[in-house]
This record gives structure tokens, C-alpha cells and sequence, in this order.
């Protein structure tokens, strides 16, 4: 079905000439190949397998591949992703989602195409695509998906839209989060317009398992926070271990053994949100395979993106994240966003 132009959104000269150029390569190419960000989330897969569905629905004749990693807890929302070889990307188009640098791009080969096409919504720190829709206004890749597809009339099914609002969602913090304006809520409108089942979504997201019940109560048992109010929690890889160890014997009676991998930990960080006197929180989680720390950052009024970029990382003023590799890395850090909580608020 084609959904009808809605409210009017606000679209700049340069966007729309971009949107343009990127159906136009879209009409001419074949295959196209779809990358996101390593340990994806929810809008990095949302615009990922939204765009690949839209592609797919508007021009019958196209192979569309969306390879990269993939987590275990969105498998229960997104299809496995492809495997792809070096020959899928002779005269291949690509197009990168949600993804501010290359070194963060799930996948080999992407860099070989002719083409690259880079839809995002981070703040500008690597322009690594030949032709780009950047938005960093836009709550979520997602939402400049959207906005293309209603822009460019396409046609949107059921699917797509589902894909598409999944990613506006989660990116938004149902959206609760500042960078939430008008133009998210037209977008979701539009999205939402398709009558996908927003019942069977929301059962699905809300739906939680033991082992993340049980996770979440640890980690609200035991987080910290200093005398600025920065709420933290630091799991090495030998409490993570000693963590499983317990959920297996509480859990467990001849069923599968339960393992918990580091996302399982850092995608709670917003456990510690919404709490008197905190002001900014985090969590940093061990990697047992490269003993690397995993740093999701997170705060209400105070940027914190410029202090990850500091440390390695990046990302949104009040969403940001970062790897590092030993454990007084973690320390300095703390020690900075302490003295950072300590300032005077960006927002009042």
C-alpha cells in the first residue's frame, strides 16, 4: 500500500537533493549490499532491515544482502543476518547505516564498492561515504529512513514500517529523550499509519526473560555513585564469570546453560536513569576474549559525547559509548565525568 504525504516535516535543499541522488543510484544498481555497526542495536537493524524491505517491495528486480554480527537478543526481532564474499560487491552499491565511523561498520568489503552511501544521525566525525543523508537533528537512523521513503513516495508496508518504528523507538527511549522534536512523532505517525501491530511489538520488547530479570537486579543491587553523582557499575570479567556461575544454579534444572555476554550487561545502562540525585551514569563490562572494557554512557543534562571521542569513542551528547582497554582506563574516565557532573548542567 502507499501511504499518503501526512503533515509537512522540515527538509533542507541539501537533503532533499541527496534523497534524490540516492533513489536514482538505487534504480540503477544491482546488487546492494546493506552495513551497520558492530554489536548492533535496535535502529542500527530497524534501518538496516527497513531499508532492505523498502528496496525490495519498491523495485522487484533488486538483490538486496544485509550482512554483519548479531546478537542473540535481537534474533527475537530481526531475521539472521547474510553471509556475503567478495564477489557479491563487483558493481555492488552499498549503503551504511547508523554508523558515524568506518572503523565501527560490521562486515569486510564494503570499502570496495564504486558507491557508498551513508545514512545516519550521529554527529559528523568520518565521511567516509561518497554520497551522504546525514541528519543529526533526527532522533534515529531510522527516522531519516523514514523520512527519505515519505519524501521519495514510496511505497511502505507492513514490514518495512515495522522495521523502521522498531528503530524509532528504542533510539528514542520510547520516545522520552531530548532529541525527540515534532518531526519524530510525524515520522512515527507515518510508520504507524501501515496498521503493523503495535500490541505484538511492544509484547515483544517488554517481554523479558529470567536471565535479564536477574541481571537487571544485580546491577541495581550494586551499582555505585560518586559524591558529584555519576552512578556506575565496573564488572570485570572475573565477576561476570562468578555472575553466569550463580544464574546457572538458580535457574537451571537440565535446561540449556544460560551465558552472558557482555551486551547482556552494558544495554541495561538505563537501569540507573530517572534516579534522584544522578546525574550522570554508566556501565563498563569486561570483554573475556580481549579483555577490553565495553562503556555505555548516559546523562540527563550534561554532554558527555566529547569526553568519550577523549577516550576512543563517540556519540550523541547525552548517549555516548567507548571501548577501552584496561581497567584504570575505566578509572580516568570515572574520574572525568565525575569532575564533568561537578559543572554546571548543558540543559537546564
Amino acid at each position: 500500500m502507499v501511504i499518503k504525504q501526512m503533515a509537512q516535516i522540515k527538509i533542507s535543499k541539501n537533503f532533499l537533493k541527496n534523497a534524490k541522488e540516492i533513489l536514482n543510484l538505487i534504480k540503477k544498481s544491482n546488487p546492494i549490499i546493506i552495513h551497520r555497526h558492530i554489536n548492533p542495536d535496535g535502529d542500527a537493524l530497524g534501518s538496516q532491515w527497513g531499508l532492505k524491505t523498502l528496496i525490495e517491495e519498491n523495485f522487484r528486480n533488486k538483490k538486496v544482502l544485509v550482512p554483519g554480527d548479531m546478537t542473540e537478543y535481537m534474533l527475537k526481532f530481526f531475521p539472521p543476518a547474510m553471509i556475503v564474499n567478495s564477489k557479491d560487491y563487483e558493481n555492488a552499491l552499498v549503503i551504511v547505516c547508523d554508523t558515524a565511523n568506518r572503523e565501527r561498520i560490521s562486515g569486510q568489503f564494503w570499502q570496495t564498492a564504486k558507491n557508498i552511501i551513508k545514512i545516519d544521525h550521529h554527529p559528523e566525525v568520518d565521511n567516509y561515504g561518497t554520497l551522504n543523508l546525514v541528519e543529526s537533528s533526527a532522533v534515529a537512523a531510522c527516522q531519516v529512513v523514514a523520512k527519505w521513503a515519505k519524501m521519495m513516495k514510496l511505497k511502505l508496508s507492513n514490514d518495512a514500517a515495522r522495521y523502521l518504528f522498531f528503530g524509532l523507538v528504542t533510539d528514542s527511549g520510547r520516545f522520552m529523550y531530548r532529541s525527540v522534536n515534532n518531526e519524530t512523532f510525524d515520522i512515527a505517525s507515518f510508520l504507524v499509519a501501515t496498521n503493523f501491530s503495535l500490541l505484538d511489538l511492544y509484547e515483544k520488547l517488554y517481554l523479558q526473560d529470567l536471565k535479564t530479570t536477574r541481571i537487571k537486579g544485580y546491577i541495581l543491587n550494586n551499582f555505585q555513585v560518586t559524591k558529584n553523582g555519576v552512578a556506575y557499575i565496573i564488572v570485570t570479567k572475573e565477576t561476570l564469570k562468578k555472575l553466569e556461575q550463580q544464574l546457572n544454579q538458580q535457574l537451571t534444572e537440565d535446561k540449556e546453560k544460560i551465558t552472558i555476554l557482555q551486551e547482556d550487561i552494558t544495554s541495561q545502562v538505563n537501569l540507573m536513569a530517572n534516579i534522584a540525585t544522578i546525574k550522570i551514569w554508566f556501565i563498563a563490562c569486561q570483554s573475556e576474549i580481549d579483555n577490553e572494557f565495553k562503556i555505555s554512557i548516559r546523562s540527563a543534562r550534561w554532554t558527555i559525547n566529547q569526553l568519550a571521542v577523549k577516550f576512543g569513542g563517540g556519540g550523541h551528547k547525552y548517549a555516548a559509548g567507548v571501548k577501552v582497554k584496561n581497567l584504570s582506563i575505566v578509572e580516568n574516565l570515572l574520574h572525568d565525568l565525575d569532575n564533568l557532573a561537578n559543572s554546571e548542567p548543558n540543559v537546564k
